[in-house]
This record gives structure tokens, C-alpha cells and sequence, in this order.
């Protein structure tokens, strides 16, 4: 019998920011709600549970439930005046599993995608896992500067391997069986990777942030903020061209408002 996993989309707080970050359209983004309501963005903050044969992972960790107390001392003054967020009761990831009867000493692996704030808020929420994992790229290029956010935390930074997947063909097999592969998509950050799992009915891809929305992949629009263009752009289209497989379930975007919590 083929073997496959199963991914629970989580959305684990909201976010409201002014569009150009999601989409370039602005040399320099101006803070939520500089610009007027039409150009404000409402979106989720999504983490993911994976259940392998081998054990579960989580692919990013949403907001910390600390934003709801101490929202300043846990962004710092710059993200807190640039942002608007939410995390209802009930929302955060520990939460989350935590209704489903997981701890995080349940859980094989933590894969982040990248360092940005809206994915690590809460990692430590999920201290006691056995692994956490990023690429070698993305630590280098930024964990010197993000130590707050991982305070506590032992990551695995891990090499790019060839794989069958990606612009660059670049990535990790995390069990070594073809059902999770870490695909290197590179622009939005420097080692930025998406997560390709093979659900029962085909491929689903979580592009996390190499496109906001799936308008992205279609129209080819660049998130606002990147590390480099042309390695951001051929990320998007890799992503465009897998989308349209036969056997691609879904491509989904982290901070998709269309994309609704479920199961695949």
C-alpha cells in the first residue's frame, strides 16, 4: 500500500499589514494603516501539523501567546508599530495541538521555513520537541540577529541536498522516504524553503512565503520585501509551474485569507 501523511492546516493568530508587503508595488512599506482601509490586508498566521509514519512534525509556530499581555516587550518597538495582530483563545500552536491531545515532547521535528517574526513568535511554545530544523542558508544569513525569538532552543541547521523538486532542485528528504521534502525557494529570504508532502490524493505544497497569496504564483507579484529579486522570482514561478500538476492537490500560502483551517 503507498504510504502518505496528512496535513492539518492551523491558523494559529492574525496579522494586518498595508499590502505592499505581501505585494511589491512600493519601494519602502509604510506601516498598517498609514495608507487608507483599501489598502490594508487581513490575513491569518498559519502553522501546520504533519502526521508521517514516522512521527509528527510542525512546519512554523505562529504568534506566542505572549501578544496577548506584553505585545510591545515581545515584538520590540518596531514590528509592534508596524503590525496589527491577533491571537484568539484557543489559537496559539501549543494550544492547538494541545486539543488534539499532542504535546510538544510528541512531537519527531519543528520545521521552520524562515526566521521572520510572524513564523517564530512561537517557537518556544514548542520546547520539548526532538528536532528543530532550518536551512543552512536562512541561519546563517539571519539567526545572528533573531536570538531572542529562539532563546532556549537547539536548532539543526541543515546542509541543501539534491532533490527532485524546486527551482534550484535543491533541498532535504526530512525522512528519507519521498514524503516531506524542505524545497530551497529562495528570494524572500536568503534560505527560505517550502514544504512539499504527499497527501493521500497527490502533492501539497506550502509555499509559506514565496508568494502571499496564490494571486502571486499566478501574476507572478513579488512579496514586498526580498533578499533578492531574480532568486524570488524563480522561486514564484517554480511554485506557478507546480501548481499546475495534475498531481498537485493544493499550493497554499501562509497568509492566504482564502485558505481555510482543514485537512488534507
Amino acid at each position: 500500500m503507498e504510504k502518505f501523511v496528512k496535513v492539518h492546516v492551523m491558523h494559529t493568530g492574525d496579522l494586518k499589514y498595508d499590502r505592499a508587503l505581501a505585494f511589491k508595488e512600493l519601494d519602502v512599506i509604510p506601516p498598517v494603516n498609514q495608507r487608507g482601509e483599501e489598502y490594508q490586508e487581513l490575513v491569518p498566521v498559519s502553522s501546520y501539523l504533519i502526521e508521517h509514519p514516522n512521527g509528527r512534525i510542525v512546519v512554523d509556530a505562529g504568534w506566542h501567546e505572549d501578544i496577548r499581555t506584553q505585545p510591545k516587550e515581545h515584538f520590540g518597538e518596531d514590528l509592534y508599530q508596524f503590525i496589527e495582530y491577533r491571537l484568539p483563545e484557543g489559537s496559539s500552536v501549543r494550544e492547538q495541538l494541545a486539543s488534539k491531545n499532542i504535546s510538544p515532547q510528541d512531537l519527531e521535528a519543528v520545521v521552520m521555513t524562515h526566521l521572520d517574526e510572524d513564523h517564530i513568535s512561537g517557537l518556544q511554545l514548542l520546547s520539548g520537541a526532538k528536532r528543530f530544523l532550518v536551512s543552512e542558508p536562512e541561519w546563517k544569513n539571519v539567526a545572528g540577529y533573531k536570538e531572542k525569538w529562539y532563546k532556549g532552543i537547539s536548532f539543526e541547521a541543515f546542509e541543501l541536498e539534491s532533490i527532485p523538486f524546486g527551482p534550484y532542485k535543491l533541498g532535504k528528504d526530512l525522512f528519507g522516504d519521498g514524503l516531506v521534502y524542505l524545497v530551497f525557494t529562495p528570494g524572500h529570504t536568503a534560505g527560505h524553503v517550502s514544504v512539499l508532502a504527499r497527501v493521500e490524493n497527490g502533492w501539497l505544497l506550502l509555499v509559506s512565503d514565496a508568494g502571499y497569496a496564490e494571486r502571486s504564483w499566478k501574476d507572478l507579484i513579488l512579496p514586498g520585501n526580498t533578499v533578492d529579486e531574480q532568486d524570488a522570482l524563480k522561486s514564484l514561478q517554480w511554485v506557478q509551474q507546480f501548481a499546475q500538476k495534475t498531481d498537485c492537490v493544493a499550493a497554499i500560502a501562509n497568509h492566504d485569507p482564502s485558505v481555510r483551517p482543514g485537512s488534507y
